[in-house]
């Protein structure tokens, strides 16, 4: 076992401002040396022991299981699939004729295998290239344009692949240094360039958030370095993409200046300029579908003597629009409870999913026929206590729809349906069960946070072990970026991994998320961050005083903003929490905007440069925080070595002070691939699963089963 001190403690350096700065580095070999000593640390007793074996090889098993179901894309006659087994665990892309699919009896045929292609295969480089996208042309489908990832990162480089021949095309479309590309096709010979040019330009065209700011018109043939700049946002802007919709035979651009505004517009080729439409900036949606426009203001808009609430959802046709009618016929407005979350169509129908406390609602609209007629809607019937989501096949072919059905205790199911019928659903698979949920219960629940608002969460558990007798309980949360948590899904792993063993999980639907539109969201962004935090400790208390846990039984987890989120909590209220478990976590909040894509964040939380937010952000900011003569729970940090997202230096830095500090029960898990993730293969990311729980086990878990 490594318990020597001076292993794993990182002297700081000179630098007041920020002592361990230099765990930032990527390619310092001490600073790598020091990572495999906190990472085998981690292994060495939670992550190598026999019970995590036993868990990792169930975990693999789950993933692997050819029981899982099936879901298919249409791309004429065939159904495409991405798959993973045993002899692929870096996947593959298959197809079988639709019908066959439809009807039980796929004929697959492997299109692509990632694990043979050449990148994967070169010796003395363990890179692993994860498939980051396979995007077909339309309607042909026999050419694809290929993403492929390092390590899982959020870069990428491009490749054209002649699906037909099943390889990749000789002198077709290629960026083959990783960047944070977007290419998309305009027809067979042309694509949309979103080229970042770093690797080759000393002075890229690049956004501040390093993405690229031009877009190329890029004819085949020809270097993508002379392809004409049809495009363009400003360097301190976030970035600029543009696409082409074979459907609406629409060219699309758009101008991102902050996180949650942008400039959207459509080419005029007849005058050869891009018109911007005219909608506010900070828009959350807009589309067209047919002769339709829709809008979705992010917060209330008025327009002319009409005022329209944020998250609505406002039709009116294009034309109209463009000729300066802004008269919208309104199809969902929301109320505090009741939210848009989710807009789809198919070839007639408009497909309108809203959320209530937790239970989705779908409304189907069908557009007039006549300027003197109205939209008319039905309600689509949903199976009682159950998750749907329902999403079009081919929206210009017809009105078939695939419907998928799950809640945390029901395994998933999949259907086939046609809005234009009354035909039964037709099944397409159903995923075993993969825990026994006989006794289980999942309740919604409230808590009352300090300024006196109700904050929903969901208690998962044995309904016995929710009797008042308190358990080892883990809470989970994010509260950022207007991402909802509230959308029940099957704990199949999560189910035999905790909830069976005996323990109970929580999920908090926090203010910074989405789960009541906008504004619950901008309830907590910016200056306002610390109302999450206060929501997140208010359910934490919930739990305990409703004798669900103790605070010595219960644990805390988060990803990315849901890592600063628990760090955060774990600096506030270290008394409350008995383990603490912030992954890929954001920590530095003096530098976040510095490192990677940190500036895309600037909108979410403020920006360091300014004073005001300077000093707003240096209150909760885990990593200034963290102080040597309080007793925290322990924690445990994870990140990537390939994340370019959120640079693994903030949970580096947090780990290297506290322990710096005194704080012996701090400990690091850094993956070498993964991205903003646990791993490239199901292998890495069931270990990384089975450490975390055995972590929980050591902590607040003592009286769990062991895992079959």
């Amino acid at each position: 076992m490594i318990n020597s001190q001076s292993k794993i403690i990182w002297p700081p350096t000179g630098n007041a401002a920020d002592p361990y700065i230099d765990l930032e580095e990527l390619d310092s070999p001490t600073v790598n040396s020091w990572v495999f000593a906190q990472t085998a640390r981690t292994m060495e007793m939670y992550g190598r022991t026999s019970a995590a074996d036993v868990l990792t090889k169930r975990l693999v098993e789950t993933m692997m299981d050819q029981d899982r179901i099936v879901i298919c894309s249409r791309w004429g006659n065939w159904a495409y699939n991405t798959w993973l087994d045993g002899a692929h665990p870096l996947g593959f892309v298959r197809r079988t004729p639709w019908n066959a699919w439809i009807e039980g009896n796929p004929q697959w045929e492997v299109v692509l295998e990632v694990d043979a292609l050449d990148l994967n295969n070169r010796n003395g480089d363990g890179t692993r290239w994860a498939l980051a996208g396979f995007h077909l042309i339309y309607p042909t489908a026999d050419r694809a344009l290929v993403f492929l990832s390092p390590g899982g990162s959020d870069t990428c480089i491009v490749r054209e692949f002649d699906v037909e021949a099943r390889a990749f095309v000789e002198n077709g479309f290629e960026l083959p240094d990783s960047g944070h590309h977007s290419v998309a096709w305009i027809d067979r010979d042309t694509v949309y360039a979103s080229w970042d040019d770093s690797a080759v330009n000393a002075a890229p065209a690049v956004t501040v958030s390093g993405h690229p700011r031009q877009v190329r018109r890029w004819k085949r043939g020809t270097p993508v370095a002379d392809a004409p700049v049809v495009f363009e946002c400003e360097p301190d802007d976030l970035g600029a993409s543009a696409n082409y919709d074979p459907i609406q035979a629409r060219h699309i651009a758009s101008r991102s200046t902050t996180f949650y505004e942008r400039e959207q517009f459509w080419l005029d080729e007849k005058a050869r300029e891009w018109r911007l439409y005219d909608v506010p900036r900070n828009t959350a949606a807009l589309f067209e579908w047919s002769e339709w426009l829709f809008v979705t203001p992010r917060t209330n808009w008025h327009v002319n003597e009409t005022a329209y609430r944020g998250g609505s959802l406002l039709a009116i046709r294009r034309d109209a629009f463009l000729d300066g009618d802004r008269h919208f016929t309104v199809l969902f407005t929301p109320t505090d409870e009741n939210v848009l979350s989710g807009v789809r169509y198919t070839k007639h129908w408009l497909i309108v999913s809203d959320k209530s406390e937790s239970v989705t609602r779908v409304t189907l609209w069908r557009p007039p026929d006549s300027v003197d007629d109205t939209w008319q809607s039905r309600a689509y019937p949903l199976p009682a206590g159950c998750e749907a989501s329902v999403t079009a096949v081919d929206r210009a072919r017809d009105d078939t729809v695939l419907i998928y059905v799950d809640h945390f205790l029901t395994p998933p199911a999949l259907y086939h349906a046609d809005l234009s019928s009354d035909t039964p659903w037709h099944q397409l698979g159903q995923l075993p069960a993969r825990f026994d949920s006989t006794g289980f219960l999942a309740l919604r629940r409230h808590a009352m946070a300090p300024d006196g608002v109700q904050i929903p969460y969901w208690v998962i558990g044995r309904e016995a072990d929710l009797q008042g007798t308190p358990r080892p309980c883990l809470l989970y949360g994010y509260g950022g970026f207007e991402i909802r948590l509230d959308t029940p899904a099957y704990m199949g792993t999560l189910g035999f991994s905790w909830l069976e063993p005996g323990g109970v999980y929580a999920i908090a639907s926090i203010r910074g998320g989405g789960e009541f539109g906008p504004g619950w969201h901008q309830a907590a962004q910016r200056e306002k961050r610390p109302v999450a935090f206060g929501d997140f400790i208010a359910v934490a208390e919930a739990l305990i005083s409703s004798s669900v846990t103790t605070p010595g039984q219960l644990a805390i987890q988060g990803a990315s903003n849901g890592g600063l989120l628990t760090a955060a909590c774990m600096i506030q209220r270290p008394d409350l929490f008995g383990a603490v478990i912030s992954h890929v976590p954001v920590l530095d909040m003096s530098r976040f905007h510095l490192l990677l894509q940190g500036a895309l964040w600037v909108d979410e939380y403020g920006n360091p440069d300014d004073a005001d937010d300077r000093r707003m952000l240096m209150a909760y900011s885990p990593y200034h925080n963290v102080k040597p003569d309080v007793s925290y729970p322990p924690v445990l940090f994870t990140s990537s070595s390939t994340d370019d997202r959120v640079h693994p230096g903030h949970a580096r830095k947090m780990v290297a002070k506290m322990q710096a500090l005194g704080h012996r029960e701090v400990f690091y898990l850094e993956q070498r691939d993964g991205g903003h993730g646990a791993g490239v293969e199901p292998e890495t990311r069931a270990r990384a699963s089975a450490t975390t729980f055995e972590f929980l086990r050591a902590k607040i878990g003592a009286s769990l089963r062991p895992n079959a």
